[in-house]
Parts: C-alpha cells; sequence; structure tokens
C-alpha cells in the first residue's frame, strides 16, 4: 500500500502517490531554477502548470483512476522534457554558433532534427494574438504554414469577386476555437508543448512585441502630437471666445447694478423719483440704503472677479494685485453678512398679525349696482379732444406708492327681512402685536353708496411714511335673499366666491358683455342669464330698460315673499288653535 498526498496545480486537486510526489516536486524545483532568472517567469512557469495540470486530467480520465502514479509522472516529465536536457541543447547551441562556417551544415541539420522531435499535429484555431477582426485568418494561416497576409488576400479576393469572403469567415469565426493559452497556441502552430518549446513561444512573444512595442509608443505619441495641437488650438480659439462674453456680460451686469444703485440713492436724497427693489420696501430708508449696497456687492464682487479672472485669461497680464484681491474677498463677505443680518430684521417686522374688523350698513335697494373707480386716475375734462388720463400725485409722491391693491370681495346671504350691511376686515403685519394693529388701523377703504350703485375704489390707501407690512383689506357684502346684485366687469378680478365668467359665458348674445347679473339665493349669489348686457351705442336706453327689468323682478320677489309669510301665519295660527 503506497501512501497518498493531495496537491491542487492550477486550482485542481489531484490525489498522488509520495515517491510520484518526490518526483514531480524535484522537477518542479529545475523548473523553477531555471527559468526564474527570467524577468516574466511568473507567467512561464503559470503555462508549465497549466499543461502539467492538464496532462494529469487526461491520465486521470484515459485510466479511470483517482491517484496519479509514479509512472504518471515520468510520462509527462518525459513528454515536456527535462531542464538538464534543456540546458544541454542550448549549451550546444551556444558552442554551434562559435563554430567555423565549414562545420555549419551539420550543425544545423543535428538541430533540425532535434527541433523536429518535438513536433505534433497542428490544431485549427482562431489567433488572438495577431487579428484584425477575429484570428481566423492567422489561424488558417498557422495551419497551412502561409504568411498571414496571403490569407486575408484570399479572403480579400473571395470578397471582392464572389461575395462568398464575408460568409466563410463569420462560419469561419463561429466554429473555430480561439487558442487562449500557450499550450493552445504552440498546438495552434504544431509544436509540441514541452519545455524547450514554452521557451521558445515566449522568447518570440517578447521579440514581436518588443518592435511593436516601440512603433506603437512612437505612432501613439506622433498622433497624440497632432490630435492635442488641434484640440489644444480649437480649445484656446472656444475659450477666449467664452471668456470674452463672460467678459461682456460681467461688464454689463456691473454697470447695471451701478445704475441701479446711482438711481436708488439719488432717489432717497429726494433727486428724483425713489426707485423700489424688491425687499427694500418693508425697512427703513437708511437700513434700505445700506441693505441695497451690501446686496449689490454680494452679486457684484463674484461678477467682477469673474471679470478680472476672465482679463487675466485673454491678455495674460494680472489686472489686480494680492491685497486688492484679498480686499474683495472680506468686502464680500461682509457684504453676505449685512444681507443675512437685514433680512433677518425685515423678518421679525412680520411676525406679528392684526385684523380689524368694521361694519357699516347699507340702504336697502331693489338691485345694487357694483362698480368700481381707479383712484390712480382723473379722465381729462370734456373740452380735451384726445381724452387723456392724468396721474395724481400726493403730497409730491406718486400715489401708487401709497396705494396697494391686495383688495377681496364677497358676497354673503342674510334672511330676507334683515338689513344689509357690508364688513371691512384690514389685516396687516408688524413687529409686535401693537404695531400690526396700528398698521391695520391705518389702512384707508371704504366703499361708496350712491342710490343703488356700490362704489368700489381699486385700491386702498396707506400713509406714505409707512412700510409695506402684508396689508390686505378684505370686504365681505352681506345681502338678502332675493335681492338682485348687477356687477360691472372692472371689479371682477376682486370676486372671491363667485365664478364670474362662467356666468359670463351663460350669455347668450354677440354683443360685449360689460356686466353681469345675480340674484342672492340661501346658498348664495346665483347667476341669472336672462340679463340684457348693455349695448355700444344705446348705453343710456340699456340702462332704463335694465332699471325696468330690474324693479319687475324685485316686484315678483317681493310678492313671492309676501306669499311665504302669509302661507307663515296660517299655519301659526292652525299650531296655535291646536294647542288651545
Amino acid at each position: 500500500m503506497n501512501k497518498t498526498i493531495i496537491i491542487n496545480i492550477n486550482s485542481i486537486v489531484f490525489h498522488i502517490e509520495e515517491e510520484a510526489y518526490e518526483v514531480l516536486r524535484s522537477y518542479m524545483i529545475d523548473i523553477k531554477k531555471h527559468f526564474g532568472k527570467s524577468s516574466d517567469s511568473q507567467e512561464i512557469l503559470q503555462d508549465i502548470e497549466n499543461r502539467i495540470a492538464e496532462m494529469f486530467s487526461e491520465k486521470i480520465k484515459i485510466g479511470r483512476k483517482e491517484v496519479i502514479s509514479l509512472e504518471d509522472v515520468n510520462l509527462v516529465i518525459n513528454q515536456m522534457g527535462k531542464v538538464s536536457d534543456f540546458e544541454g541543447e542550448e549549451d550546444e547551441i551556444s558552442e554551434e554558433t562559435n563554430q567555423p562556417q565549414s562545420e555549419y551544415s551539420d550543425s544545423s541539420q543535428s538541430t533540425a532534427s532535434t527541433t523536429g522531435s518535438s513536433t505534433m499535429e497542428k490544431k485549427l484555431m482562431r489567433n488572438p494574438d495577431d487579428k484584425v477582426f477575429g484570428g481566423v485568418c492567422s489561424g488558417l494561416a498557422a495551419y497551412f504554414g502561409i504568411e498571414t497576409k496571403w490569407m486575408r488576400l484570399i479572403f480579400a479576393c473571395f470578397f471582392l469577386f464572389g461575395g462568398s469572403g464575408v460568409m466563410i469567415y463569420v462560419i469561419l469565426w463561429m466554429v473555430m476555437p480561439v487558442a487562449i493559452s500557450r499550450a493552445d497556441k504552440m498546438a495552434m502552430k504544431g509544436e509540441s508543448p514541452n519545455l524547450q518549446n514554452f521557451k521558445k513561444s515566449f522568447d518570440e512573444e517578447l521579440q514581436g512585441l518588443s518592435p511593436n512595442f516601440s512603433k506603437a509608443k512612437s505612432e501613439i505619441a506622433r498622433g497624440t502630437t497632432v490630435v492635442g495641437s488641434g484640440i489644444s488650438r480649437l480649445g484656446r480659439v472656444f475659450l477666449r471666445l467664452v471668456g470674452f462674453f463672460i467678459l461682456v456680460m460681467c461688464a454689463v451686469t456691473l454697470l447695471g447694478l451701478a445704475i441701479a444703485c446711482v438711481g436708488f440713492i439719488t432717489g432717497v436724497l429726494g433727486y428724483q423719483r425713489e426707485m423700489v427693489f424688491p425687499g427694500t420696501e418693508f425697512l427703513n430708508t437708511p437700513q434700505a440704503i445700506i441693505a441695497l449696497i451690501a446686496g449689490a456687492l454680494a452679486i457684484a464682487i463674484p461678477f467682477l472677479a469673474l471679470l478680472l479672472l476672465m482679463v487675466r485669461i485673454l491678455f495674460r497680464t494680472q489686472p489686480v494685485n494680492h491685497y486688492y484681491s484679498l480686499g474683495m474677498w472680506a468686502t464680500w463677505i461682509s457684504s453676505i453678512i449685512a444681507v443675512t443680518f437685514f433680512s433677518f430684521v425685515g423678518a421679525q417686522e412680520f411676525k406679528e398679525s392684526s385684523t380689524i374688523k368694521v361694519e357699516k350698513q347699507l340702504e336697502a335697494q331693489a338691485v345694487y349696482y357694483i362698480t368700481e373707480k381707479d383712484v390712480r386716475t382723473i379722465e381729462a375734462s370734456s373740452s380735451d379732444k384726445e381724452g387723456k388720463k392724468f396721474k395724481i400725485e400726493l403730497d409730491g409722491e406718486d400715489l401708487e406708492y401709497a396705494l396697494r391693491n391686495h383688495i377681496s370681495i364677497n358676497f354673503e346671504s342674510i334672511d330676507s327681512l334683515a338689513k344689509p350691511y357690508i364688513q371691512y376686515n384690514y389685516f396687516a403685519r408688524g413687529k409686535t402685536y401693537q404695531l400690526a394693529t396700528a398698521n391695520a388701523a391705518d389702512i384707508n377703504y371704504l366703499a361708496n353708496q350712491i342710490d343703488d350703485k356700490l362704489i368700489f375704489n381699486s385700491h386702498f390707501g396707506i400713509n406714505p411714511k409707512r412700510k409695506y407690512r402684508d396689508q390686505s383689506v378684505s370686504v365681505t357684502i352681506y345681502l338678502p335673499q332675493g335681492s338682485r346684485v348687477v356687477i360691472d366687469n372692472s371689479i371682477q378680478y376682486k370676486l372671491r366666491n363667485l365664478s364670474y365668467w362662467d356666468c359670463k359665458k351663460s350669455y347668450e348674445s354677440e354683443e360685449e358683455i360689460k356686466a353681469t347679473e345675480w340674484i342672492m339665493s340661501r346658498t348664495g349669489l346665483q347667476c341669472t342669464p336672462r340679463f340684457l348686457p348693455v349695448a355700444k351705442n344705446s348705453e343710456t336706453k340699456n340702462v332704463e330698460d335694465l332699471v325696468k327689468e330690474a324693479e319687475k323682478h324685485a316686484k315678483e320677489a317681493e310678492q313671492h315673499a309676501r306669499k311665504v309669510e302669509e302661507e307663515a301665519n296660517k299655519i301659526v295660527t292652525k299650531v296655535t288653535n291646536t294647542e288651545s
């Protein structure tokens, strides 16, 4: 009974006899000593181990056994060749190179006989090391023993004249296996996978790669130089165009910021009308000036830095020194801090809110005409042929800066016997509740009732000295059920709980609709499509017809209300008699 050892070759586990293991181990040590001097010894040793593992696997498969014997190891060593024989052949070859020319023929014959004994049958495989597409032509050339260029020429002729070259090439590509390992590449050339041929194959590969690497290196260097030079030129032109565009944009932006700052400051000082910038109208004048300057610097300094950078790149000059750059950086940081501070200060002015409710009685009317008056303009007199409109000024200030249009109008229903009234909700914010209440109380907005017309101003007034504190007005008109309401188009944008446009579309008329009619129901105003629109050429006549139509509807509603009241009285009388 022989002792066995488990070994691992190329990630394959083998059971080998102890005596066979010692022989194999000694053989591998000799191989490592011989090829260890090479710079790429690891690759050669890996290929040799792969070949030995393949041969052992074949022995186990053919012999149907599980243990590698000494006989198997000796057969593998004989096929691979011993290192001593290989070294002896190398010494003979080196001696033959030093012999005279007359003895060269004999030595070459001896070498040829030795080499010939190491050949084997060729295998048809694709060559991945010498390929254009799949390595088919180079594999066929190796199999038939011709140069690769002639095989490629044959396939080119098939393709040009017969058209079948592509199909044949594809079929061979699919059928022929690829030579992956070094043993496969040696079998493709008909070389026996022994130590001598492994060394020879590796040396040929290095000799072939060396000039290829040199050529590829020079070609890559030249191509890289040409491409890099072209890209560099295009890049410089493109960057100069982009830099010039950025330079112009930065200059325009800085000029605009400078003009805006000058306009704001001169306006504050009284030289011209003040310019209002977003975010500054809720700050006091000194705060607004500082905040505007800080905001302008926070925006302008990055543009200025970009402008200087473009000047430096385009003109290859240093426009500012190091101290100026540090000063710009410090100024920009300070402006950011100032903007943050004033943003916090401005937010504190909106911390609290207050609403003041005021109710005013309305005169009862059969029809209420709701319209709007633009308080920002006045109509020219009838003697003015052009019919111009003129802006109103209040204490030298444009009235638009003392007026706000944050107004909403709602309609609500009350009992048919109740008196109509209007409720105003004045809303404002402030730093404290007291300031918010004062800001709300400062709002000046009341509707003006003239007979059956209820006229609302387009804007509400505030003290020009007060800043914006989110002031707004919410108006609610409470009308008895059955009341008729005619709403002019001028006020439609302030309505909140009415589908004005839906009502306007329901009128079947090709003439311009200037107003819509509504009737107050228990759930609110309901559109009345029967209302006749106002004609362009007979305005006075249509108004009279409108009044008559509205009075007629009011009488019908009044009669209906009386009938309902009489029925209710009868029911109450019956209930009282029943209880008694």
